[in-house]
């Protein structure tokens, strides 16, 4: 096979049928996207969450005395 000085072989030798490529993609970008929500609700969302609720029990607890 004699491609000449420079050249590759042709796109097609590299190209071969892939079956549930589709499926398996989509199963690890559902995984990935679980795991980025449970690391920002368990980092960011909670920490905020319970300042945001010791404030509101706070003035709650300045304005009822």
């Amino acid at each position: 096979m004699d491609h000449g000085f420079g050249k590759g072989p042709p796109a097609r030798v590299f190209a071969r049928e892939e079956e549930g490529g589709a499926a398996l993609e989509t199963g690890l970008l559902l995984a990935l996207a679980a795991f980025c929500a449970f690391t920002v609700k368990h980092l960011i969302a909670t920490p905020l969450l319970g300042s945001f609720t010791k404030a509101a029990q706070a003035m709650s607890q300045a304005l009822a005395g």
